[in-house]
């Protein structure tokens, strides 16, 4: 898996997770339970932004196109 996806795969996670935990923070009057879902949902705002950056010089170029498809058609 590249570092990309690996980055983005756990953008995902966290974002899931906060919205269960800002919800329970928030219905059983709990500051520090829903600030650290809003911190997730911060974290995992910002993780696809970063990758946006990162360096993919070394990243393989992969064969995508009808004609490269191997799927029995």
């Amino acid at each position: 898996m590249n570092k990309k996806l690996t980055i983005e795969t756990i953008s995902f996670v966290l974002l899931i997770i906060a919205f269960p935990v800002i919800s329970n923070g928030t219905h059983h009057d709990r500051t520090a339970v829903w600030v650290v879902g809003l911190v997730c949902m911060v974290v995992a705002g910002l993780l696809p932004i970063v990758t946006r950056f990162m360096d993919h010089s070394k990243d393989e170029p992969r064969d995508m196109g009808l004609e490269l498809d191997e799927r029995a058609s």
